[in-house]
């Protein structure tokens, strides 16, 4: 959006103060007053008006409806919890927030909704993604028509779903799966089985207490015994009219977790369970008129690359829910630190925390990263809803498998990274508001547990590295070997093409300027992914001279280069989304400013944190490269200190949403931690059990302790 003088400027004010309403005034007026830029129009370039105003449609309607209040200090039993968010879940679909020509116009809105959604309850947003968008993309992604009666069923709430993959003692390795579909050719029917208790579903989204229908990733088996690998199969698991399990079905819930227990999370065992031939989801696989298995794709490479590329949704939506978290727990650290004064110099007022060098260091890179992965986030997953039009609409190309092997990798290394840096960023803000931070009114505790979760669903984040750097280490052994040049449909790997070129570099600067470049960092990392990846492949043909197979071979080449190169690479993808929205899509100089800050302070210090590598290398020598970066770090957080509440103002939701007593948008902490603390069960009630103290004195030493 670019700006013009005079009346113009009037006209895009007025549209920003009715589309975007002021913050009340109170105690951090003052750093909003320091800003270099206008939030509004900072708010309105990252995100658009339209998504704007559907963000407030939905936090509106939430906020005006009597079912969705709460308190920050509210205490819900688990089952209370549950019955809650399936009155909230039901109560969604009577609102109906995206019409099906909203979407079509706009597909990323859906991600825009749950994320909404998410930030107020995270229980509820994933139960609602997992009972229908999740599981209806699974229907037409790898069904047909003949599946899509029970998206009317959904719709009328005639059904539930749910997605059945993970066993008791395989998760990631989707390829161990142990549930078998033995096709019967008699009777037209799948017989379903859970040949142990390993083989057991577990942790399906919904199925606990709700789902209705499953779908259910099995080792399809022909009548001769033989197995054609992992399929899909859309199972009805419970009466819809009762809830009770079908015959030969045991199905439960998971138990109390750590956190999001406002979701289901559940069990499922098959016991020669009989399914109709047609509940096979027979997009990659069906079987023929003759009974015999059907491969519909031509080519093993075609139908694992869509394969991967559909499973990556989950990965893809998690790198969006963790941004969010990170937005809610900097909202509320930051706004806090503004108005937390302690200590100052001799004869002066206490000042505000964040004034202090510890507390900028401590929390602005992370307001930086949130900003960068956030860009990266809504970008990938325009990339992704992209390859999933073209599956969904029956493209099987080899460029399109292609690309669902770079979506995978992608997603793996994102979703990993992701997690991590929210669950640091959490954790930070937590310790920074300092005891406050430890109340349950904070919200930053069941922030922290409810986003734990992510670091583990859908692949273990460890794990999923390595599916990232098989990714890379394929188009080494492509480039070394058939000299074939690296080429991508999003891009991400193209600049390796120039690796011999790229690993000629090395580093020289004598003053902090010099690394006060977005080019500075991005040809840094250029560098170091390429060294790694050399080193990496050196290393695995290495131990695979020693006489290791290509799995052990694998697994003892991880720590220090696989698994480096992988978050190395992400990072590096990230900051270059992030450089190029700068350069195309960003006019306001005020804004380009700031943004360009802020890509320097996370790339700066997340190149830190790689300095041992790049000196091993030769990349860097001397003192100076790492005095220079860690100066050019403290520098930052110092100019973007007075830019941090207006940065937080960006990317907060309202108070209904942050339902924080550290976070409001006013800022009077004090007073809302106190109106919370009286608003907790109890909080001046003489507790049930006093008379536990009154009467029935212990008599002191009267028993005495046995070995």
């Amino acid at each position: 959006m670019q700006n013009t003088s005079g009346a113009a400027d009037t006209d895009v004010e007025l549209n920003l103060d009715v589309l975007i309403p002021d913050l009340p005034s109170g105690p951090l007026d003052e750093y909003r007053r320091r800003a270099s830029f206008n939030w509004k129009l900072m708010k309105l370039t990252l995100e658009g008006e339209e998504v704007i105003k559907f963000k407030n449609k939905v936090w509106r309607t939430l906020e005006q409806d009597p079912l969705f209040h709460r308190n920050p200090s509210e205490e819900l039993s688990r089952d209370e919890y549950r019955k809650l968010s399936l009155l909230r879940l039901k109560r969604l679909m009577e609102y109906d927030f995206l019409p099906d020509d909203e979407f079509l116009e706009n597909p990323l809105l859906i991600m825009i909704l749950y994320t909404a959604i998410g930030l107020y309850d995270w229980s509820l947003a994933i139960k609602k993604f997992l009972a229908y968008e999740f599981f209806t993309l699974s229907l037409r992604a790898t069904g047909s028509t003949r599946h899509m009666s029970v998206m009317d069923e959904l719709m009328d709430f005639n059904a539930l779903g749910c997605i059945a993959l993970t066993e008791m003692a395989h998760g990631s390795n989707t390829k161990g799966i142990m549930t078998t579909a033995t096709f019967d050719s008699r009777t037209n029917e799948f017989i379903l089985n859970t040949p142990s208790p390993e083989a057991a579903k577990v942790w399906s989204g919904n199925l606990g207490q709700t789902a209705t229908h499953a779908v259910v990733f099995a080792q399809f088996y022909g009548e001769d015994g033989k197995c054609h690998g992992l399929n899909v199969f859309l199972v009805p698991v419970r009466d819809p009219k009762t809830l009770l399990p079908y015959p030969s079905i045991t199905v439960g819930d998971m138990g109390p977790k750590i956190g999001l227990n406002g979701l289901d999370n559940g069990f499922l065992i098959f016991n020669n369970y009989r399914v109709h031939k047609d509940f096979i989801m027979n997009r990659i696989g069906d079987v023929d008129g003759d009974g015999k298995f059907v491969n519909q794709l031509d080519c093993p490479k075609k139908r694992m690359g869509i394969t991967m590329g559909v499973l990556s949704m989950g990965r893809v939506g998690i790198i969006g829910m963790a941004v969010s978290n990170m937005k809610k727990a900097l909202t509320i650290a930051i706004r806090y630190s503004a108005s937390r004064r302690q200590f100052g110099p001799v004869g002066k007022p206490e000042q505000p925390v964040i004034e202090y060098q510890m507390q900028q260091w401590r929390l602005i890179p992370y307001l930086a990263a949130c900003y960068l992965l956030d860009n990266f986030s809504l970008s990938f997953h325009r990339d992704f809803i992209n390859f999933e039009i073209s599956v969904l609409f029956g493209n099987q190309n080899l460029e399109l498998s292609e690309q669902g092997q770079e979506i995978h990798a992608l997603s793996s290394a994102g979703k990993a990274f992701a997690g991590w840096i929210a669950r640091d960023t959490i954790q930070e803000c937590r310790e920074a508001c300092g005891g406050h931070g430890y109340l349950k009114a904070s919200a930053l505790g069941d922030l922290r547990n409810d986003h734990d979760a992510n670091n583990t669903y859908e692949g273990d984040n460890n794990v999923l590295q390595q599916q990232t750097s098989n990714y890379l280490l394929r188009l080494w052994q492509r480039k070394v070997e058939d000299g074939k040049p690296f080429a991508s449909q999003l891009g991400s790997v193209d600049f390796l093409d120039h690796m011999e070129e790229q690993l000629q570099y090395s580093l020289y600067i004598e003053s902090p300027k010099e690394c006060l470049s977005m080019e500075f960092i991005l040809d840094s990392y250029k560098f170091l992914v390429c060294y790694l990846m050399r080193e990496t492949a050196i290393k695995l043909k290495n131990e695979l001279e020693s006489g290791k197979d290509l799995f052990t071979a694998k697994c003892d080449s991880q720590i220090y280069f696989a698994r480096s190169l992988s978050l190395a690479f992400i990072e590096y993808v990230m900051i270059q989304r992030w450089d190029n929205f700068i350069r195309s899509d960003v006019y306001d100089q005020s804004l380009c400013a700031v943004f360009y800050k802020l890509g320097l302070l996370y790339g700066l210090w997340a190149l830190e944190k790689h300095l041992s590598i790049l000196y091993q290398a030769g990349y860097c020598r001397g003192p100076q490269p790492a005095t220079c970066i860690k100066h050019s770090v403290l520098q930052l957080c110092k100019e973007l200190k007075d830019e941090c509440v207006s940065l937080v103002d960006v990317i907060a939701p309202p108070d209904f949403i942050l339902n924080s007593s550290l976070g409001k948008a006013d800022g009077n902490i004090y007073h809302n931690i106190f109106e919370s603390i009286l608003k907790s069960k109890g909080a001046t009630e003489r507790p049930s059990w006093w008379e536990e103290f009154t009467l029935n004195k212990p008599l002191y030493a009267s028993i005495k302790p046995k070995l």
